[in-house]
């Protein structure tokens, strides 16, 4: 690739999801901190970091992941097993799933997630032609599988497994892997997801409270209950930018998890039905790139990078609609939080190469086509 070709329109889509994200992000976090802009300084800061990083992994080849297949699988389970015995060495009590790192922390599933969308991709593509046989090529992929969820779900974090399990099982799925295959690790994942919940109380509970229509809302029930009333409070068109009354008195966090919330309270249906609109957008360019890929393997990473992202902004506001158990997914670009907007800018920087990638051949192919001597 001799030069970098930018995909202007999704360029546009992300650029305008960061700054009116942050936007939100600093409106929903005034009042959690005495300064009120500290939240949104880190927030840029962050971004400033993402950005930079997402821009080198635009111009880093992304076929070049593929040589590189064995070592992320390692930095995987290095990764997870890493975190479960530096919890354990250091008697540290909440869930592992951050990885301290001087100052900084990283959520250890956010770069797990793509590290197998990387590794699938590439392994579906080796074994096209083999894919009829199970027990040699199907189930070591299944068991893989299988393992990094189960390391994941022991943190304990269900909801990052759930979601690696559906990524995988997409990607299977368009991987022409059997319907039949799929099925059992379908079924089998989920009869081993709901008996582990069964047997951890909070994660139970969550369940139950989402199941029960009498739940108690001033406890099991209190983040969705005023979440939904932020969203009944902001009508159709809002009460205005720094004006909602949920983020100081009822909502804990509402820069994180429950953004969602805000920016419905503070932007009524239409701000809400916008931002909705702009992650189906991303995700409709995603899947043109996917389409426009040069092999099998740049369509798979481009599939479940696109699917990835839309995902976890429908997974978030679905739990902030109360159509979902409470998962604690960020947001896409819009919730506080690091480690997510790295990986995000690391995803959308790789979809920016496969298209770029595209464009070049498509160039090179009509640049040939002109010089053929008739």
């Amino acid at each position: 690739m001799n030069r970098f070709h930018l995909d202007k329109v999704l360029f546009i889509i992300v650029m305008i999801l960061f700054v009116a994200g942050s936007v939100v992000m600093y409106s929903a976090s005034t009042s959690q901190h005495a300064d009120s802009a500290h939240y949104l300084k880190r927030h840029l800061m962050n971004g400033s970091i993402a950005i930079m990083i997402g821009m080198v992994f635009s111009r880093f080849p992304h076929q070049y992941f593929r040589s590189l297949r064995y070592l992320i699988l390692i930095g995987i389970y290095v990764l997870l097993i890493g975190v479960l015995v530096n919890n354990k060495m250091n008697n540290i009590s909440h869930p592992a799933r951050w990885l301290y790192l001087g100052g900084f922390s990283i959520q250890v599933a956010d770069f797990v997630r793509l590290g197998m969308i990387i590794f699938i991709a590439d392994y579906l593509h080796r074994k096209q032609q083999e894919l009829h046989d199970f027990k040699t090529n199907i189930l070591p992929i299944f068991i893989l599988v299988a393992s990094v969820v189960g390391l994941i779900a022991i943190q304990p974090d269900l909801s990052s497994s759930l979601m690696i399990m559906m990524l995988s099982l997409i990607l299977f799925y368009l991987g022409n892997v059997q319907i039949s295959h799929i099925s059992g690790l379908l079924s089998l994942g989920s009869i081993t997801a709901i008996l582990y919940a069964w047997n951890n109380a909070y994660m139970w509970q969550r369940i139950l409270t989402f199941m029960n229509e009498n739940v108690d809302v001033a406890n099991d029930g209190f983040q969705v209950h005023h979440s939904l009333m932020g969203l009944a409070h902001g009508g159709i068109g809002g009460v205005g930018l720094g004006n909602s009354y949920v983020k100081a008195l009822f909502l804990p966090e509402p820069h994180t998890d429950f953004v969602f919330s805000i920016l419905g309270e503070e932007f009524g249906f239409i701000g809400s039905f916008i931002f909705l609109f702009l992650y189906l957008l991303m995700f409709l360019r995603g899947l043109r790139i996917a389409r426009n890929s040069a092999d099998f393997f740049s369509m798979l990473l481009a599939i479940g990078i696109s699917f990835s992202l839309f995902s976890f902004a429908m997974v978030n506001i679905g739990v902030v609609t109360g159509f979902l158990p409470v998962t604690g997914l960020p947001l896409p670009l819009i919730s506080y939080g690091g480690s997510n907007l790295l990986i995000t800018a690391i995803m959308l920087g790789i979809l920016f190469n496969i298209s770029s990638y595209n464009e070049s051949g498509k160039i090179m192919s009509h640049e040939r086509m002109l010089n053929v001597d008739f």
